[in-house]
Order: structure tokens, then sequence, then C-alpha cells
């Protein structure tokens, strides 16, 4: 073998090389990419679990006004039924 032909296989070895680094490179953006879109979606879902969570509190808060209004509705009307009850025994 000569060193021409040495020297070409070389550089056919060197290109190669440099062809399987490339690809690599292109692998890890692509990957990169994937768990850049990863985490977006994540920090998407993490804001509707947020907005979720606020809406139930708001919901749980709006349930317990209404009921302190319907104990006060009830005791209204226990207030009238005694009211009622002294009036019919005067």
């Amino acid at each position: 073998m000569s060193i021409k032909d040495s020297l070409t296989e070389l550089k056919d070895s060197l290109t190669e090389l440099k062809d399987s680094f490339t690809e690599l490179k292109d692998s890890l953006t692509e990957l990169k990419d994937s768990f850049t879109e990863l985490k977006d979606s994540l920090t998407g879902l993490k804001d509707l679990l947020t907005g979720l969570k606020d809406s139930l509190t708001e919901f749980k808060d709006s349930l317990t006004e209404f009921k302190d209004s319907l104990t006060e509705l009830k005791d209204s009307f226990t207030r009238i039924k005694n009211s009622l009850t002294v009036m019919r025994y005067q």
C-alpha cells in the first residue's frame, strides 16, 4: 500500500468520523428539542392544574357562602315559626 493510498484511506475514515459526529450532533439537537417541547407541555399542564385548583377553591368558598346563607335562612324560618307559635298561644 502506497502512502497516497494510506492518506486516501485516512481521509475517508476522517470524513466518516466527521459524518458520524454530525449525525450525533443532529440527534442530540433533536433530543434537546424534544425535551424543550416536553418542558413546555409540562409547564402548560402545571398552569392548567393551578387554574383548576384555583377554580375548585373558589367553588368551595362559594359553597361555604351558600351554606352560610342557607343556615341564615333556616334561622330566619325558625324565628318566624317561633314568633307564630308565640302569637298563636297569646
